[in-house]
């Protein structure tokens, strides 16, 4: 061999190197073992529907939570379009087996994500995360809330407001400080904020959206329940409450208003029906407190804003919350999950949404977040933005305030704006349309029941 043909020095002093070379490589194996192990900084995915500026929003929270847990955890927000688009995306990742960490999901899905059970209950995660879930507004956990266990992290929350033009109440004589409290005040009111042109109207005295989600608001402020089984708070809901007498007189009173021209129609577009209110084509608009900080800044008027009416004097049941949750995937290695469950106990700590509530407009759902400085200058800018927190900070005492928790909820909505749009146009009476989407709901719920083996 050619190691063989060499001096024996050379030889020698090429053995010692080795040994050497071996010694070290065992110094550096030992002090390995001894030295504790450098944790993989963990890697979490949310997917959302925030766009625009509540997108910007959400990232300037994802970016301050990646900064302070800079090494440890790093959170990758994914928008997957609105909130219909991203529940149809996680019922395909279930198949692909490709799910996220976190996943936001709005209010009327909450029942099918439930069934899908793809989850771990957030009350079990937030304490060890670091939020204590009694600091959370009694009026959103509880829609969330299912056999005493906390689903979910309230995190975008809303309410439903009537906001009016307190410039045009003043020019018809009315009240800025005494905006309706009833379906029937509205009338009134709206009549006398019409102003016509020959046969053209230059301002009507109300604008609505076709949007289910009014018409449940209006079942919690009559203390009505939209679905049977408690509003499927004990048990799985099978049927709709929807052709009775209060249903019928609210989508009665809803079609009059735009079929006397004394009411504007914005169709199903919310965005038609805030720029029809924001533009001063409209004096009154029901719609989500979500949008209220945009709508302020782009009157030109004084606006007002007030609790949402009743459906008639009397009924003072408690609104619903509407927006969404963020909730925690199961079957995540145990570090994973826990950086999850982290990162979502952020997003509902006081410092998180205030600064969610004042970039955006949603309700702070953390109680303590209304006194940080942040929220409180808010308030000061605009004493509005301390209301929505108001209709939602009561203990939800009845099923019918804890909203209806059915797997078919976002098709519920649709048929229901179905009914009222064919009485808006003439097409329908109230009646036969509820009737005809109660009964179609009905095979919708059995079809769903039978899907989930129940």
């Amino acid at each position: 061999m050619i190691v063989d043909k060499l001096p024996r020095q050379v030889r020698a002093g090429g053995r010692i190197a080795s040994r050497i070379a071996r010694i070290l490589a065992l110094a550096c194996l030992a002090l390995a073992a001894v030295q504790p192990a450098v944790a993989a900084e963990e890697a979490v995915t949310l997917w959302h529907s925030m766009g625009g500026r509540n997108g910007e929003a959400l990232n300037a929270l994802v970016d301050e939570f990646n900064t302070a847990q800079a090494g440890k955890i790093k959170v990758t927000a994914i928008f997957q379009g609105p909130y219909g688009d991203a529940l149809a995306k996680l019922k395909a990742a279930i198949q692909s087996k490709q799910l996220p960490d976190v996943v936001q999901v709005n209010e009327i899905g909450s029942r099918l994500v439930y069934d899908l059970k793809i989850t771990v209950p957030f009350g079990d995660l937030a304490k060890g995360a670091g939020l204590d879930t009694n600091d959370l507004l009694k009026g959103i956990v509880a829609y969330y809330t299912v056999d005493g266990k906390l689903l979910s992290l309230p995190f975008n929350a809303s309410a439903p407001m009537l906001y009016y033009n307190k410039t045009a109440f003043k020019e018809a004589g009315l009240d800025p400080d005494k905006p309706p409290r009833t379906l029937a005040e509205v009338r009134t009111a709206a009549e006398k904020l019409v102003v016509r042109q020959g046969d053209r109207t230059t301002r009507y005295g109300f604008v609505a959206t076709i949007d289910g989600w009014l018409m449940e608001q209006f079942y919690g402020r009559a203390n009505l329940e939209y679905c049977n089984q408690g509003n499927g708070r004990n048990g799985l809901a099978t049927a709709v409450n929807w052709n009775i007498p209060e249903t019928r007189d609210i989508v009665t009173w809803w079609g009059a208003m735009m079929r006397d021209g004394v009411g504007l129609s914005a169709g199903r577009q919310n965005n038609d029906g805030i720029a029809a209110f924001t533009s001063g084509r409209a004096a009154m608009l029901i719609f989500t407190s979500a949008n209220m900080r945009d709508m302020i800044r782009e009157s030109k008027f004084d606006v007002g804003v007030a609790p949402y009416p009743a459906p008639k004097a009397g009924m003072d049941g408690q609104v619903l919350n509407g927006g969404a949750s963020i909730w925690v995937i199961k079957g995540k290695p145990a570090a994973k999950q826990a950086a999850a469950a982290k990162f979502v106990a952020y997003l509902g700590s006081p410092e998180a949404q205030a600064q969610w509530s004042t970039r955006t407009g949603y309700i702070p759902v953390n109680a303590k977040a209304v006194d940080l400085p942040a929220f409180q200058q808010a308030v000061a800018r605009n004493a509005e933005f301390a209301l929505p927190s108001k209709a939602l900070a009561g203990v939800a005492s009845t099923p019918a305030s804890r909203g209806c928790f059915m797997g078919v909820m976002p098709e519920a909505r649709q048929k229901m704006n179905d009914a009222i749009e064919s009485v808006i146009l003439g097409r329908d009476t109230a009646e036969h349309a509820l009737a005809d989407g109660q009964q179609t709901m009905a095979a919708s719920i059995a079809a769903y029941n039978r899907a989930i083996g129940k």
